[in-house]
């Protein structure tokens, strides 16, 4: 095909389809769409690469087939009447990637935290919006879920209100999937509070050494409650629950590790 016969590229086909009265608009979804991209920022960024993990869309980059994830909810946020300190700007698609992509070209949904977003804490637009929807036709579909598990649990600042009501039908929703469609619960770094229920609901659960851990009360709430100086690694690492508890069935070295068992398990799964 010769350069005058390439076809438009995407941002001359939004402009043809909107016209020059909204080109302003388009230019402000590029942007919003590549500051969400770019999580958290740089900073936080470079602090998720000095634990040794990688960052959340890179993690989709190794458990997805090229070019197959379809992302739902960029453009979300935190939202002004959800309750704590508002951050539209600070909170890039409210801390969870959500969607669904191809594993060997068998479709699988995707609820994914991100640490380097309030500590991938989940807010009530993230939960109640996306995820809620990812588990809802995840299993209307019959296609298998993935966990990628790196958060504090529930956004206290919104979890306080009852604009967070309701939040409890993930459990729920957990209990309906469990022997209808497969679980997948990779822990990749801490999963504490209300993210701590998802591996013990969950079918098959890798957990990195060293990096993840899984307990309803952090180091700081034990020392505070209790004055014992304990770690999250002693309370709930991946020795505690791959070797003790049985929550964790395999324990790996590190993210890229924990991913490939994720697609090893699923290659097991029926086309």
């Amino acid at each position: 095909m010769g350069i005058a016969n390439r076809p438009p590229d995407r941002a001359s086909i939004e402009l043809a389809i909107v016209g020059d009265e909204f080109s302003a608009e388009v230019a402000e979804l590029k942007a919003r769409r590549k500051k969400n991209l770019g999580m958290g920022g740089p900073e936080k960024i470079a602090k998720q690469k000095e634990r040794g993990k990688l960052t959340v869309r890179e993690r989709l980059g190794l458990l997805f087939d090229k070019d197959s994830f379809v992302e739902l909810g960029l453009l979300a946020h935190q939202q002004p009447d959800r309750g704590g300190e508002f951050d539209a700007d600070g909170t890039p698609a409210d801390g969870v990637i959500t969607g669904h992509g191809n594993v060997d070209g068998r479709q699988v949904w995707v609820i994914a935290y991100d640490f380097t977003v309030m500590a991938g804490s989940m807010g009530a637009i993230g939960e109640q919006f996306k995820a809620a929807r990812v588990r809802e036709l995840a299993l209307r579909y019959r296609k298998p879920i993935v966990w990628l598990l790196d958060s504090a649990g529930a956004r206290i600042q919104e979890a306080a209100g009852s604009t967070f009501a309701g939040t409890g039908y993930l459990f729920y929703d957990q209990v309906v999937m469990s022997g209808v469609i497969p679980q997948v619960a990779a822990m990749l770094g801490p999963c504490a509070a209300g993210t701590a229920y998802i591996p013990g609901l969950s079918d098959f659960v890798p957990m990195v050494k060293g990096t993840s851990s899984m307990s309803l009360g952090g180091a700081r709430l034990v020392k505070a409650a209790t004055g014992e100086e304990v770690t999250d690694h002693d309370m709930g690492g991946s020795q505690v629950h791959c070797y003790e508890s049985g929550v964790g069935d395999n324990e790996v070295e590190d993210d890229a590790a924990c991913i490939a068992e994720v697609r090893r398990f699923l290659s097991y799964l029926p086309s």
